[in-house]
């Protein structure tokens, strides 16, 4: 079962304080660049696994986090039926909640400085 959107915000003081987490799948969305490097994707974690999803490249990594803490091995060419299934809770979660997603922006240029588009002109003027 995916949890609703009524199932967020709950308290993971007793988790931290050493109690036993509840059996449910922990959710991240982050449709955006940060200023601090973060790239636009969206995560799971159910039990023992936690899926990635990057929206830039549209790549997905699974890891298994008992076996693989560091989120060194990437199974997810080894685990497509695990894969398929984390990502339909992850889009039905997402749905749930009204997600937001990136959208391309239609002035990138790859050629330019940082992919920005030729600045736009005022009265033959540059604006810088």
């Amino acid at each position: 079962k995916v949890p609703s959107s009524s199932d967020d915000g709950r308290s993971l003081l007793p988790v931290l304080s050493g109690a036993k987490a509840d059996e449910r799948a922990l959710f991240w969305h982050y449709p955006h660049y940060g200023n601090q490097g973060g790239a636009p994707g969206s995560a799971i974690r159910r039990g023992d696994w936690k899926l990635i999803h990057w929206y830039e490249g549209d790549e997905v990594e699974l890891y298994n986090l008992r076996e693989d803490l560091s989120e060194t091995t990437n199974l997810a060419a080894k685990e497509p039926a695990r894969v398929t299934a984390l990502q339909a809770d992850l889009k039905q979660w997402q749905e749930s909640v009204g997600a937001k997603f990136p959208i391309a922006n239609p002035t990138y240029d790859p050629a330019k400085p940082n992919g920005r588009a030729v600045p736009a002109t005022v009265n033959k003027k540059r604006i810088r």
